[in-house]
This record gives structure tokens, C-alpha cells and sequence, in this order.
């Protein structure tokens, strides 16, 4: 089974699910998790996401969109008795080690649900009053005391930390909870330039690759072929054993989500 644990559903595309859920065996993709980072970004809302999940109970699953510095630790209660698989956080109102952040940490680690997080550069995006950017407090270290703090809950950080790699795979290293994925933009972004040694440099220690999880990255459907290749063609030059690649493209995931693999 391969799970894309990284994916969006831009807003106002009300066919998006039926269309992306034809698409996805053309991908050679099983299971796809949607999720949104929030309208500043072009995304659909939590509960549009929620009700394609619904819709394709057997093909997407969601993560819900948790704003930290505005979302009380109550949410988590609501979001999984909705039927949320997970959770995504990203442009936070201080650094992700911010200890009033720390009761909604909490809740999450208590559902056994994962958590995906926005580790590194943001891309930019228009401005807007009483929201500050800041990409420093999405390190992927900033999330350190926070795996310590609260060693059941898997956190998986997006995109290796670009451009803190270092960071984010020695987390990976040192974290029994922590998880990265290697998403970028369609046409390559950050991996465009980066060699099969890069890889080898950063995922050295046994079953390293076991912490690295395959997505997308996707916002429009167009980009969903040509991502997956993106990622096949950065991990072949690597040689890996098969049963490498299948816990890479689904079967980490899977435990992680608590489904069967298969």
C-alpha cells in the first residue's frame, strides 16, 4: 500500500476529491492525506477536507489544521471525535518550543494520532494584520523539546527542514518519535539540485530510511503525477533494498495512521 502522508485541497474546487480519487491509481497511490495550512495559502478549510474523507472513506484521509496561538487544547477533543486522523501545524503565533503551546501537545499525544509540522522556509504570503511570519520558530529543532517532552507523540517535521537538512535528520536520528518527509514543489524546489550522496550523507545510520516518509506536497491535481516522480526518481539512484522502499512509500505511514498494511 502506498500512503502519500503529505498532500492539500485548494479551495473552492468542490470536485477536487472525485477527481484526485480517479487520478491517484494512475500514481501508482493507495491512501492520500489531505490536510490545509489555511486560507492564506489558498487551501480549503478544515471541515471541506473532513467531508471529502468522508466521501473517500477508503482513499483520503484527514489531518486537521490546528493554528497555534489561537486554537484552545479543546480542539483536539472535537477534531478526533469528528473523525480526523491527524493533525497539522505550521505558521505559529511564537516558536513551536513555546510552553503555551504545550497543554494542546499534550492532547494530541493522548489520542495517539500523528502530528505533521511545517519545518523550515515559508513561503511567502500576502500580509495580513496581527499575523506575523516568522521561519526561525519552524526550525526543525524548535520541535526537540516538545519530542522530549512528550515521547508518544509522532511528530513528522516536512520537507527535511529545508534549509536546516542537518537539523532535521539528526533529529530523526536522535528522536524514536520523530519522522521527516522530503516534500518539495513539483518541479524539484530544494531537491532539484541535490545528489544521491546528499541523501546518503544525511540518512547514514541502520534503518535510517525507516524515519522518512513519501508525500507530495500537491495543491492542484496537475502536480500529482509528475510529484510522485519527483520522488521515484530521487530515491532510485540510491539503490535501496525493496523492503526499504515499502516502508518509505507506505508501510511507516501506516503505522504510524494505525491501519493495516498490505
Amino acid at each position: 500500500m502506498v500512503i502519500d502522508i503529505h498532500a492539500h485541497y485548494p479551495r473552492g474546487e468542490a470536485d477536487f476529491p472525485q477527481r484526485l480519487v480517479e487520478l491517484l491509481p494512475a500514481a501508482g497511490i493507495d491512501r492520500i492525506v489531505l490536510f490545509s495550512a489555511g486560507e492564506d495559502f489558498g487551501h480549503a478549510s478544515n471541515a471541506t477536507i473532513l467531508a471529502a474523507a468522508r466521501a473517500y472513506p477508503e482513499q483520503i484521509m484527514a489531518f486537521a489544521l490546528v493554528e497555534l496561538g489561537q486554537d484552545e487544547p479543546e480542539c483536539i477533543d472535537r477534531y478526533v471525535a469528528a473523525g480526523y486522523r491527524g493533525f497539522k501545524i505550521t505558521n505559529p503565533r511564537s516558536a513551536y518550543d513555546d510552553e503555551r503551546y504545550f497543554p494542546i501537545y499534550e492532547r494530541m499525544a493522548q489520542t495517539g494520532l500523528p502530528l505533521l509540522a511545517h519545518t523550515g522556509i515559508l513561503m511567502r504570503i500576502a500580509p495580513r494584520a496581527g499575523v506575523r511570519v516568522n521561519s526561525n520558530w519552524m526550525r526543525p529543532v524548535c520541535l526537540d523539546p516538545v519530542l522530549r517532552a512528550f515521547p508518544q507523540l509522532n511528530i513528522i517535521g516536512a520537507h527535511l527542514g529545508v534549509p536546516w537538512h542537518e537539523e532535521a535528520s539528526m533529529m530523526a536520528r536522535i528522536h524514536p518519535n520523530y519522522y521527516v518527509d522530503l516534500t518539495g514543489a513539483w518541479w524539484g524546489g530544494w531537491r532539484a539540485n541535490k545528489t544521491a550522496d546528499f541523501y546518503r550523507s544525511h540518512f547514514f545510520w541502520e534503518n535510517a530510511w525507516d524515519k522518512v516518509l513519501f508525500g507530495t506536497d500537491i495543491l492542484a491535481l496537475s502536480e500529482l503525477l509528475p510529484a510522485k516522480k519527483v520522488h521515484d526518481d530521487l530515491l532510485r539512484p540510491l539503490n535501496l533494498p525493496a523492503a526499504t522502499l515499502e516502508r518509505i512509500y507506505g508501510g511507516t505511514a501506516a503505522r504510524l495512521l494505525g491501519l493495516k498494511h498490505g
